[in-house]
């Protein structure tokens, strides 16, 4: 594309753009001008929507630069976050490692690990569901489910599985609970779909962040084929934690069986992946 195509192109996706010019787009170019926070998720939205990240060198550009999200988001999480994650002090760096669940042998004492934490942070009686199905869950070819480890400790977990859209919006709405799910609800590798956050733990910031970092990678790599992110929270101090990340919250109410208030929250994949926190840290 020359210039000229690219700023008419960019004009007509948003109004911010309109006044855009050739001179302008030059400009950010050479970097002698920065667009502003807005402008730059508008351009990333832009460059996501024409397929720019699905691979080639803009995607390896832009991948880059989430690689180097570690760092900030640390600092982030120290800094707001301790109380809804662990906080428990690193003896020293560089000693943890991840694991991709599917292919750890001992995935069993990990998913045992998972739901311990999960029941001791939910309300009594509300999480039902069995180590069996949690491990079927993480097995499935689409799901992103990471272990963090050190001699053994686990040190935390991120859990994501992919689901059909439709049943993403049930269970954001509390019309469907969580732990309801069937293998025909799950998406296949290359099936458009939504992710579904299950489970996210670190036992201090700097392991919360190095989880977070390799679900954005996971996230960006499928970008082609993920729709949006979806949580389903019984805490209140999470939704005040995703509203700095770009995930908006759909529904809320009170779960009378179990006394607790629920937060659905659903957003697509771009607002997560361009958020401002995120964009600021590394765009």
């Amino acid at each position: 594309m020359t210039q000229q195509d690219l700023v008419t192109e960019l004009s007509q996706c948003a109004n911010e753009l309109k006044a855009l010019n050739t001179v302008t787009l030059s400009r950010w170019e050479t970097g002698t001008t920065t667009p502003s926070l807005h402008k730059k998720k508008l351009l990333l939205n832009f460059l996501a929507s024409k397929g720019c990240f699905n691979g080639g060198e803009c995607h390896d550009i832009a991948r880059e630069q989430y690689e180097k999200l570690l760092e900030p988001l640390s600092t982030v999480f120290t800094r707001n976050y301790q109380y809804l994650i662990g906080n428990l002090p690193e003896r020293r760096t560089g000693e943890h490692t991840l694991y991709d669940l599917k292919k750890f042998p001992q995935k069993e004492e990990h998913i045992e690990h998972i739901i311990d934490i999960e029941v001791a942070t939910n309300s009594t009686g509300y999480y039902t569901l069995s180590a069996q199905d949690l491990q079927a869950w993480c097995e499935h070819p689409s799901s992103f489910c990471v272990v963090a480890e050190r001699k053994k400790q686990h040190l935390g977990h991120f859990v994501m599985v992919k689901i059909k859209n439709s049943v993403a919006e049930e269970i954001a709405h509390y019309r469907r609970s969580e732990f309801s799910l069937s293998k025909e609800d799950f998406c296949n590798v290359d099936e458009q779909g939504t992710y579904y956050v299950h489970a996210l733990y670190g036992r201090n910031p700097r392991i919360a962040a190095l989880l977070n970092v390799a679900a954005y990678l996971h996230l960006f790599d499928h970008i082609k084929t993920v729709d949006n992110l979806m949580i389903f929270s019984s805490r209140t101090d999470g939704v005040l934690l995703t509203q700095d990340y770009g995930i908006a919250e759909v529904a809320h109410g009170v779960d009378e069986e179990y006394e607790f208030e629920w937060h659905g929250m659903l957003s697509p994949v771009e607002d997560i992946l361009f958020s401002d926190t995120i964009v600021k840290l590394i765009f």
